[in-house]
């Protein structure tokens, strides 16, 4: 499946459950159906912007190295500059999925901090409406992304095929893991995976932490510190070429030489 499939997909079910959101709201406001169906909503949403930045980030590096790799032509490379010139998905991904979020921290705003629920309810009819806007602005951006990776790849490919004529094609490098970049992903993944417990437990029971189980967070979490920590060794490993042979990374590719 072509990325704006996946994307297609989840901004469907994100619209649907913003929109059930809506209508529980309207029906049955403060209720445990509401709140489940404005946390699914919520989930879905962040979900889906975030998508869309990954994949506008991946895009973009694959892009970029196409055009350092093959000449792919000035007309190309304007149409290029000009696409990532304008930028509106990223802020509008940005802004999308901090409004959803800070709309639900409002939900029990008015139990903690005397909030009135108008405010709650009037940010967050507009912050479903923006989000439901921002799905159409990022795919939108998404299908014209993908009309450049497909006209890059078709390039790209007539290179190869007149290389191969003339019996100069390049050879095919694999590119090795970097260790770090898995680290810092690691880390970042043990951390975050303990944001929803900290919801749970500052939002939904005001700071009652023991009336919230520490599962699976805490397994999620250590995962990804052990994932990190063989991260780590690779680097190590990759760094002192008396180590393991030839100062090869663990994880692939050569590490680099020590000056």
């Amino acid at each position: 499946m072509r990325m704006v499939q996946y994307y297609a997909g989840l901004a469907l079910m994100t619209a649907a459950a913003l929109l059930a959101t809506l209508a529980s709201g309207a029906l049955v406001p403060g209720t445990i159906a509401h709140l489940s169906i404005g946390l699914l909503g919520a989930m879905l949403a962040v979900a889906a912007h975030t998508l869309c930045i990954v994949f506008m980030i991946v895009t973009g590096r694959v892009l970029r190295e196409a055009m350092q790799a093959r000449p792919l032509g000035d007309a190309f490379l304007a149409r290029l500059n000009e696409f990532f010139g304008r930028k509106t998905a990223y802020p509008v991904a940005v802004l999308a999925a901090a409004s959803i979020v800070a709309v639900g921290v409002l939900g029990y705003a008015h139990r903690g901090f005397g909030l009135d629920p108008l405010v709650h309810i009037g940010l967050g009819v507009a912050a479903i409406l923006f989000n439901l806007w921002a799905l159409q602005v990022e795919y939108t951006a998404l299908r014209e992304n993908q009309v450049l990776i497909d006209d890059a790849a078709r390039a790209l490919d007539d290179l190869d095929r007149e290389a191969a004529a003339r019996g100069e094609a390049p050879p095919v490098e694999d590119e090795p893991l970097d260790p770090a970049r898995i680290r810092r992903g690691a880390l970042v993944f043990a951390v975050s995976v303990w944001m929803p417990y900290l919801y749970w437990a500052l939002v939904e029971w005001r700071g009652q932490f023991s009336r919230v189980s520490l599962h699976p967070w805490i397994e999620l979490s250590a995962a990804g510190l052990l994932v990190a920590l063989l991260a780590i060794r690779a680097e190590r490993r990759a760094g002192d070429p008396a180590d393991g042979g030839s100062g090869e990374s663990a994880i692939g590719g050569e590490a680099p030489a020590r000056r």
